[in-house]
């Protein structure tokens, strides 16, 4: 997955939702390893661009909150999950 960021951030820029997506996908292989804090910052990280770059009802910003939703609950954070 990184390898494959970087090819996005050159090829497309920072701020292009395929880089949203890639930062979504490490968040991903992240939380499976347990590795929830740092999820949550891909995670985060994936929903800034996507917001830049999308409208706010856009189903791929749907989708970021969503999976920060699971890492919160998984960290116990229910309330704000």
């Amino acid at each position: 997955h990184e390898k494959s960021l970087e090819i996005k951030l050159k090829a497309l820029g920072p701020d292009h939702p395929e880089v949203g997506r890639s930062y979504n996908n490490m968040a991903i292989v992240h939380e499976h390893q347990g590795h929830l804090d740092s999820a949550m910052e891909l995670h985060e990280k994936s929903l800034d661009i996507k917001l830049k770059a999308l409208s706010p009802d856009h189903p791929d910003v749907g989708t970021s909150y969503y999976n920060m939703a699971l890492v919160r609950e998984q960290q116990g954070h229910l309330d704000s999950a």
